[in-house]
C-alpha cells in the first residue's frame, strides 16, 4: 500500500476528491417533501388543511395525506406541475387560491414546481413518482362530424348490475341521444344508464361515483359519451368513455364546486365546462391542460355546447345571458342579447349555421352562428322552457312548465304534441333518426313517443332494478304472457271453429240458391222452405202442381230469400274470417312475446349468474343502494 506522503499517492487521492466535489457541485439538490415543502406548507397551509382541519378535505401535513389529495381527488400530478390543481391554487392562476388572502414567495413557489417537476420526492432516497397525465389523445386524425364509416358506434360491453338502486326516483338532470346509434343516454343515480332505442331494452350502466350527475353529451361521432357533475360547493369534473369498450378515457376539471354544463369538441380537442363559479374553462383533451379560463359570465353556466363543426361554442348562465365564442382561441365573437331568464338548453342544428337558446321566460330563440344574428323566437312554453333538441331533420322538440312537450319546424310551427301524461316534463331529446322522442319527467318517470304520431311507445327506467329483480320480474312476466298467449290461442281456436261453421252454412246457402234457381228456370217442381236443403228428386218427387203460374211466382219469392240469406251468411262468413285473422296475429304477437320474455330471462339469469361469480372474485360492481 502506498503512502499519502508518497507523491505519486497523494496527487492521485487529491483528482479523485476534486472529481467527487465537482460532480457533487453539477448534480442540483432533489427538492424533496420533506426538506423543502413541508415546511412551506406548515408556515402557510396547515392552519386549514390538517387532520383537525379538513379544508376541502385536503391535508398537507403528511407525505401520504398530500399525494392522496382532497374531496374532488387527487391535486398533484407529477411531472406536470401546470395540471396540478395544488400548484394552479398556490399561484392563485384558479381558485381557490392558497392562501386565500395573501401569496406564496416566488422563491416558495417555484420550490414546489420544482417538487411537482422532480416527480414529488418524499425524501432524499425516494423514487419519484409516475407522471399522472392522460394517457388517451382523443384528437381525432379525420372528419367528425359525419357518420362514422362502419356499423354505428354501439356500446360494449357494460355491467348490467346497477352500481346505485335508488330508494326513490328524482328528476333527470340530462339525457343523451347517439347521432348515429340507437343509444340513449340517462343520468342516474351515480351512474349513467343506457338504452337501445329501437327495442328499449336496457344496455347497461357506467359509473359516476363522483357525486350527482348534471349534463351528458355524446361525441358527434358517436363513440363517446361526456358526463359532468360532481357535489355542489365540494367538488366536479368531467368524464369521458370510450362506449365500445365501455372504459373512462379521459378525466378533466377537479373543480371545486359542480360541473353543470359540459361538451366535447367535434374534433375532440377541447372540452368545455361552467358551473356555479361562472368561469368558462376549456380544457386540451390530448393531456388535460387548461386552454381558456374566461370570465364573462354574471352567474351560475348552465349550458354549454360546440357546434358540430368544433368553430364555435356557445354558452349560457342563470341571469339569461348567452355567449358565442370561437373555440381555437376562446375569444368572444358574440353577445346574443334577449333572454329575459335563466338559459336552460342549448342546441346546435347540424349544419353549424343554427343554434337555438331555451329559457325560462318561455321562448326558444334561434340565432345565426356567422354573425349572431336573431332569427326567431318562438313562445314555446308559457311559465318557461326546460328542455330543447335539435332533430337530424332540423325539427326542435322542447319541454316546459306548461305541462307540455311539443315539437316545432323552424318557423315556430307546432308539428306535434306527444302524450304526455306524467309530471312536469323536464328533459326531452329525439332519438338518433329523429323518429322518436325520448322525455322525462320531475319524478323521474322516461317516456318514449313516436315523433310524427305523439303516440306513446313505452317507458325507460332512469333507476334501472338490481338484476335479482330483473330475473324475479322476468318470471313474474312469463307467467302473465303464458297465460295471454293461452288466452288467446283459445280464442283463435274458438273463432276458427265459428268461421268453419259460418262457410259451412254459406255453402249450403248457396247450394239451396243454386237449386232453387233451376227450378224457377224449370218452373216444374214445387218450392221447399228457404231454410230446407233441396231434396233428393228421386227419393221424393214433387207432386204436380195445379197452377203453374202460381208455383213460378212462390219460386221467385223464395229466390229473394235465398239471395238474402245469402247476403247475410256471406256477411257473418267474412267478419268471422277478419276476427279469425286477429285472433291469429293476436295469438302469434303472444307467443312472440312470451318466447322473448324468455329469453331475456335466460339472459339476465346468466348475468345474474356471471356477476355473482365476479362479485365472489373481487371484480363485480358493489351495489349500493342510494337515496336520491
Amino acid at each position: 500500500m502506498l503512502s499519502l506522503s508518497h507523491p505519486v499517492a497523494a496527487a492521485s487521492l487529491l483528482a479523485s476528491l476534486l472529481a467527487s466535489s465537482l460532480a457533487c457541485a453539477a448534480e442540483p439538490k432533489k427538492v424533496t417533501y420533506e426538506d423543502d415543502v413541508l415546511p412551506i406548507f406548515r408556515d402557510n397551509c396547515l392552519k386549514c388543511h390538517n387532520p383537525d382541519k379538513l379544508k376541502g378535505d385536503l391535508d398537507l401535513s403528511s407525505f401520504s395525506s398530500a399525494i392522496k389529495g382532497g374531496g374532488s381527488g387527487t391535486t398533484l400530478n407529477a411531472g406536470d406541475p401546470e395540471s396540478s390543481q395544488l400548484f394552479k391554487s398556490v399561484t392563485h392562476t384558479e381558485d381557490p387560491a392558497m392562501p386565500p388572502k395573501s401569496k406564496l414567495s416566488d422563491k416558495e413557489i417555484s420550490t414546489i414546481r420544482q417538487w411537482i417537476t422532480g416527480g414529488l420526492l418524499q425524501g432524499v432516497g425516494s423514487k419519484a413518482l409516475a407522471a399522472n397525465k392522460p394517457t388517451v389523445d382523443l384528437t381525432l386524425k379525420g372528419a367528425a362530424i359525419g357518420k362514422p364509416e362502419g356499423p354505428p358506434p354501439m356500446p360494449g360491453a357494460l355491467s348490467v348490475e346497477p352500481f346505485v338502486r335508488a330508494t326513490h326516483g328524482t328528476p333527470l338532470s340530462a339525457i343523451a341521444s347517439s347521432p348515429w346509434a340507437p343509444v340513449v343516454a340517462l343520468a342516474g343515480a351515480r351512474q349513467v344508464v343506457l338504452y337501445h332505442t329501437g327495442d328499449l331494452e336496457f344496455l347497461g350502466v357506467l359509473p359516476f361515483s363522483e357525486g350527482t350527475l348534471c349534463d351528458l353529451k355524446f361525441s358527434r361521432n358517436g363513440k363517446l359519451l361526456l358526463a359532468s357533475g360532481g357535489r355542489g360547493g365540494h367538488s366536479g369534473l368531467v368524464a369521458v368513455w370510450d362506449l365500445a369498450k365501455g372504459e373512462r378515457v379521459i378525466t378533466v376539471g377537479d373543480q371545486y364546486d359542480s360541473v353543470l354544463a359540459a361538451d366535447i369538441s367535434s374534433d375532440q380537442q377541447w372540452i368545455a365546462l361552467g358551473g356555479p363559479d361562472r368561469v368558462l374553462k376549456i380544457y386540451n383533451t390530448k393531456d388535460g391542460s387548461l386552454e381558456h379560463r374566461i370570465k364573462k359570465h354574471t352567474e351560475w353556466v348552465t349550458a354549454v355546447e360546440f357546434s358540430p363543426d368544433s368553430k364555435y361554442l356557445a354558452t349560457g348562465d342563470r341571469n339569461g345571458g348567452l355567449v358565442l365564442w370561437e373555440s381555437a382561441t376562446g375569444l368572444e365573437l358574440f353577445n346574443l342579447p334577449g333572454h329575459k331568464g335563466a338559459i336552460t338548453a342549448l342546441t346546435w342544428r347540424r349544419d353549424s349555421e343554427m343554434v337555438v337558446s331555451a329559457s325560462e321566460d318561455g321562448t326558444l330563440k334561434l340565432w345565426k352562428a356567422t354573425d349572431g344574428a336573431a332569427l326567431k323566437n318562438i313562445p314555446a312554453h308559457p311559465g318557461g322552457v326546460l328542455s330543447a333538441s335539435f332533430a337530424p331533420d332540423g325539427r326542435v322538440v322542447s319541454c316546459g312548465r306548461d305541462n307540455k312537450v311539443q315539437i316545432w319546424d323552424l318557423a315556430g310551427k307546432n308539428l306535434a304534441t306527444p302524450a304526455f301524461k306524467g309530471d312536469l316534463p323536464n328533459r326531452v331529446t329525439f332519438n338518433d333518426d329523429g323518429t322518436k322522442v325520448v322525455g322525462s319527467d320531475w319524478t323521474g318517470k322516461v317516456f318514449v313517443w313516436n315523433a310524427k304520431s305523439g303516440q306513446s311507445l313505452g317507458e325507460l327506467e332512469a333507476n334501472p332494478p338490481t338484476l335479482a329483480e330483473r330475473v324475479l320480474r322476468g318470471a313474474q312476466r312469463i307467467a302473465a304472457l303464458a297465460a295471454q298467449s293461452a288466452a288467446a290461442q283459445t280464442k283463435r281456436l274458438k273463432l276458427e271453429t265459428d268461421k268453419a261453421l259460418a262457410n259451412e252454412s254459406l255453402a249450403r246457402v248457396t247450394q239451396d240458391l243454386a237449386a232453387t234457381q233451376a227450378l224457377v228456370a224449370a218452373s216444374t217442381v214445387a218450392v221447399r222452405p228457404a231454410t230446407e236443403a233441396p231434396p233428393d228428386v228421386a227419393d221424393s218427387p214433387p207432386p204436380p202442381s195445379p197452377n203453374p203460374g202460381e208455383e213460378a211466382q212462390r219460386l221467385k219469392a223464395a229466390v229473394e230469400e235465398l239471395k238474402k240469406q245469402l247476403a247475410i251468411r256471406a256477411k257473418q262468413a267474412a267478419a268471422l274470417a277478419k276476427d279469425s285473422a286477429t285472433a291469429k296475429s293476436a295469438c302469434d304477437e303472444a307467443t312472440a312475446k312470451l318466447r322473448a320474455a324468455e329469453a331475456s330471462l335466460v339472459k339476465w339469469q346468466a348475468a345474474q349468474q356471471n356477476a355473482k361469480s365476479s362479485t365472489a372474485a373481487g371484480k363485480g360492481p358493489k351495489l349500493s343502494r342510494g337515496t336520491e
